[in-house]
């Protein structure tokens, strides 16, 4: 199996420029809370990366693009580990590793490598797609299909869900004092969140990230907040066990990138 067979239906879904790591507040509406503020709630979701063994990224080339390098940064460790082994079968790529990135470093990250690519071979263009779960977008098809969203638009505009609910659920965040509305990457914690709430009979809502953003930057009360996902759970309780896998620290391999 290729890479580009593994990839081809998540980069179908976010083909198009919108699920690209471009993270251009200045094109979003004006913030209503700092920029650094709302960068840093990302901070709660991890995304996953393929590096080679000497720390640069493993980049994709699209055969019916070939300027373009693909870099994909998974929503799941799965997801990138399964990537990580066709790759390595594919192009005798022993020793890759799978790196875990704050989706906050992953967006800071992109306009650097962009530059980094460029100063090398001005032909050359970066993709950075973000791979949703794909159980995670199915069910969020679902739900926007029982509100009469076309199939069409779906497809078109769904790039990574939120999941959250009306009436919205509320949580208070680790190390704070008042509840905050929470955006749910994983179906299944907000699944959880609706059984923790009693007689809870509110309905389900999904959004894309970027719109879910536009919340956040909007929102003068600064009410929202983003659940932890739960492969970044998974990683605290690693490092809070004192197991050996923590959570890697990328960005310096990255800058070699190219090199």
């Amino acid at each position: 199996m290729s890479l580009r067979f593994l990839l081809k239906p998540a980069l179908r879904l976010i083909s198009g420029g919108v699920g690209l790591f471009m993270f251009c507040l200045g094109s979003m509406p004006a913030l209503a809370i700092p920029e650094a503020d709302v960068i840093k709630k990302l901070e709660a979701v991890a995304v996953y990366v393929v590096l080679s063994a000497e720390g640069h990224p493993a980049f994709y080339q699209d055969e019916e693009s070939p300027d373009q390098l693909v870099l994909p940064m998974f929503m799941k460790a799965e997801q990138a580990r399964k990537a990580q082994q066709t790759l390595e079968e594919s192009q005798d790529a022993e020793g890759s590793k799978v790196v875990s990135i704050p989706l906050n470093i992953a967006f800071e990250r992109n306009d650097k490598l962009v530059k980094e690519i460029k100063a090398k071979d001005e032909t050359k263009s970066l993709a950075t797609p973000l791979v949703p779960d794909q159980a995670d977008w199915k069910k969020a098809k679902e739900i926007l299909l029982a509100q009469g969203e076309s199939e069409e638009a779906i497809n078109q505009n769904l790039k990574v869900p939120v999941f959250f609910t009306h009436p919205p659920i509320t949580i208070t965040p680790p190390g704070m004092e008042e509840a905050k509305i929470a955006l749910f990457f994983n179906y299944s914690q907000l699944q959880q969140a609706k059984q923790a709430v009693s007689d809870f009979a509110g309905e389900e809502k999904v959004v894309d990230l970027f719109q879910a953003i536009n919340f956040v930057i909007q929102d003068e009360e600064d009410k929202y907040f983003f659940l932890p996902t739960e492969d970044m759970i998974s990683t605290f309780q690693a490092q809070q066990g004192g197991q050996e896998e923590q959570l890697a620290q990328p960005q310096q391999e990255m800058e070699e990138a190219g090199q």
